[in-house]
């Protein structure tokens, strides 16, 4: 945190831009101590946290983190940094740009660029430190800034976060040992949704990988693939007259108006049933889909930023002032279809 602000300081002297820093539930609260230090330096830091901790998206149906396409970086960290973008007046997440503290300790620089484009976030991204080992980043921070390291390095190697599945047995003794609820319940959700449910008995795994050691204490959940048996019937499709594709929704709580504004005029709602008419059947799903799945992150505000915010105080989405330009059509940045636990599909009927 401190070192990339002093480096993104020497590039742009005498310019002393804010630095965002982002603290969730999962952070070591000792970072923010550590951060009081960092201001005494001079550093202009602000903190901001995500629209929903992890424990309430766990709530609201997403599933837990893996190593394919991994959630927590936009979603912990990443719902902050867009909020204060769109509160700057920002009209793009482009406007901004993040800072990526990863090393050559960590082989990212096989996978990653120092400049790059963070997709998840459409966010201009730099990684400063791929060519840096840890011992030389460490060194730089005594010899050249004079900086004090963070004290959770006295155990462990990264300022990982508290649950953190690619960290070592050492982090994960000292997490168990300081943050013990934490722990016990963010591997007791894992342990429900997998064996709680008998999921983990219709995985194409050998039997070896399927045991408790095995999905917690080695964290062999992190290779998890969604399955078909995570697929629960959300709606039913069916053509009618014409052009009109009616989809009947399994509970019509689901059913949210501010997910069809943008093809407002085509459609229209009789009781749990969508009716759609002038558009392709690729756009429907699409919305239905959206629609059916939302866990009301507000994530999917990336992909609109004058249309769409995050109501902290209700915590859910709000679609305002709908221009109908289209972006939102696609599933790209909808996290709950691409991380809801339990899909819901759209099946023909």
């Amino acid at each position: 945190m401190r070192y990339l602000a002093a480096m993104a300081y020497e590039a742009l002297e005498p310019a002393r831009p804010t630095c965002l820093y982002a603290h969730h539930d999962m952070e070591f609260p000792s970072n923010l101590e550590y951060l009081e230090r960092v201001k005494e330096r001079g550093f202009a830091v602000e903190t901001v946290h995500p629209f929903l901790s992890y424990f309430q998206l766990i709530e609201r149906g997403i599933g837990f983190v893996t190593l394919k396409d991994a959630w927590c970086v936009p979603m912990l960290a990443g719902t902050g940094l867009l909020d204060w973008l769109q509160r700057q007046g920002a009209r793009s997440p482009r406007e901004g740009a993040m800072f990526r503290g990863m090393s050559s300790s960590e082989h990212n620089h096989k996978l990653h660029a120092g400049l790059e484009l963070y997709e998840r976030l459409d966010l201009p991204t730099f990684n400063p430190l791929l060519e840096f080992s840890k011992d030389e980043i460490l060194e730089v921070i005594r010899s050249r800034y004079g900086l004090p390291l963070n004290p959770i390095y006295e155990h462990m190697n990264r300022t990982y976060c508290i649950w953190c599945y690619t960290s070592d047995a050492r982090r994960q003794a000292f997490s168990a040992k300081h943050y013990p609820d934490v722990c016990s319940r963010y591997y007791g959700e894992i342990e429900r949704l997998l064996f709680g449910s008998r999921l983990i008995d219709k995985a194409g795994l050998a039997t070896r990988y399927k045991t408790r050691d095995e999905k917690l204490r080695r964290h062999g959940f992190v290779h998890w693939r969604h399955l078909k048996a995570q697929d629960v019937v959300g709606a039913i499709k069916r053509k009618l007259q014409g052009d009109t594709v009616a989809c009947a929704i399994r509970q019509k709580a689901w059913i949210q108006k501010k997910h069809l504004k943008s093809v407002s005029g085509r459609w229209a709602i009789f009781g749990n049933e969508v009716r759609f008419w002038g558009l392709s059947e690729r756009v429907t799903d699409l919305l239905i889909n959206r629609m059916i799945n939302c866990l009301d992150c507000g994530f999917c505000m990336v992909e609109c930023f004058p249309c769409k915010r995050f109501d902290r105080q209700t915590k859910t989405l709000a679609v305002e002032s709908c221009i109908q330009c289209g972006k939102c059509l696609q599933l790209k940045f909808c996290m709950g279809w691409r991380h809801r636990f339990w899909r819901r599909i759209i099946v023909e009927g």
